[in-house]
């Protein structure tokens, strides 16, 4: 029984979908009675450093998918190579663990929809984006044999916009890396915080996208700051908001104003550095308009950080009664929040304390173990 894996995402620099696939292949390395053939459209990563290198597996199979003609082409190599491929190496069925499958793809198969505020929210994209996400990932929604989802609000938005049957869709929650909870120490919290000139800080992470509210994190830290000079905001994130939005400009005038680096930014950290930084911060804020999960909450509740998240979307599922919520994604509201987290040593410690209770919901070996079942179920 062979199950084929579109791995793409785990070329370059990995974001959320391919902690995603790396998680799940984890779990999977161990099930011999299923062989996995894993493709890549530019090169094999080197995970030989990693912990319990994930592709050393008699039941993995890794290749690198050629180009004939000498281009990189996303599209010729999802719509051509990939169907070309899987019906070449008798391929039983197609995992894609991003939003797409190939138009015509031979065998059963299965996408993954992390969220679809695309859809809900086309506003927030660019036409391009609107091109191949509402458009195409739709067709897929409707051409795949199973959709997996990581949140029961995900599955219910994606049956009110797709009309798509609720028992086609399998939600499978999403879980902390194994690396995490663990492996930041003092002298590797020291060594971030001179890399960034860091003291006491808070922690953004993620994507900036127009929904998660940056621009008004750092509005509600500025009105923070009035009150309590000792705290620093780090933004880890590209800028992806559309309409553009120009944060650091935003974050240059406060720092003129309060006459140091009370707000820093940067695109990319590697995970080691994140471990750091998570072990490092005071608290972690995480907000969005919408989202189809939200890692970060449990990601910082697993380093034993109160959480400062929003009161919508799937983060009410799961963040539950663990975290302070911003009342609006507001600047008078973050600011308020700000303050009852920073400002309450005990409060802290109440959502802390609950934070341990709920990663505890949130686990990768039932993920992918469902995963695999219900991909089984189907061949």
């Amino acid at each position: 029984m062979k199950i084929a894996i579109d791995a793409r995402s785990l070329e370059g620099d990995k974001t959320g979908v391919g902690r995603y696939l790396e998680n799940l292949l984890r779990v999977w390395r161990k099930r011999k009675d299923v062989e996995f053939i894993i493709y890549f459209k530019d090169l094999v990563p080197d995970v030989s450093g990693a912990d319990k290198n994930y592709f050393e597996s008699d039941n993995f199979t890794l290749k690198r998918l050629d180009n004939p003609f000498g281009f990189s082409s996303n599209f010729f190599f999802q719509h051509f190579l990939l169907p070309y491929n899987l019906k070449k190496d008798g391929a039983d069925f197609f995992f894609s663990p991003f939003y797409l499958r190939p138009f015509f793809c031979g065998i059963k198969s299965a996408i993954v929809l992390h969220d679809i505020s695309y859809e809900a929210h086309p506003e927030w994209f660019d036409k391009k984006s609107q091109l191949v996400l509402r458009a195409l990932s739709k067709i897929s929604a409707y051409k795949a044999d199973l959709i997996f989802t990581v949140s029961s609000y995900s599955k219910s938005e994606i049956v009110k916009y797709y009309k798509i049957a609720p028992e086609k869709i399998v939600v499978t929650t999403l879980a902390v890396d194994s690396g995490f909870g663990k492996g930041a120490d003092e002298k590797g919290i020291d060594e971030i915080k001179n890399k960034f000139g860091l003291s006491r800080f808070v922690l953004n992470l993620g994507t900036i996208f127009t929904r998660r509210r940056v621009s008004e994190i750092i509005d509600g830290f500025e009105e923070f700051l009035k009150g309590d000079k000792s705290f620093q905001l780090l933004i880890v994130g590209k800028n992806a908001t559309f309409p553009f939005v120009d944060v650091d400009r935003k974050i240059e005038g406060i720092n003129k104003r309060f006459k140091g680096d009370r707000i820093v930014r940067v695109d990319f950290v590697s995970e080691g550095d994140l471990i750091n930084l998570y072990g490092g911060c005071e608290a972690v804020i995480y907000l969005s308009d919408y989202e189809g999960f939200g890692l970060p909450v449990i990601e910082a509740q697993s380093f034993g950080k109160p959480v400062i998240t929003s009161y919508n979307s799937s983060l009410v599922e799961v963040g539950g009664d663990s975290v302070e919520f911003a009342k609006e994604n507001e600047p008078e509201c973050i600011s308020q929040s700000f303050n009852r987290v920073l400002g309450s040593k005990e409060y802290q410690e109440e959502l802390i304390a609950k934070g341990g209770d709920n990663i505890k919901r949130f686990n990768w070996q039932k993920a992918a173990d469902d995963t695999l079942s219900a991909i089984l179920r189907k061949i």
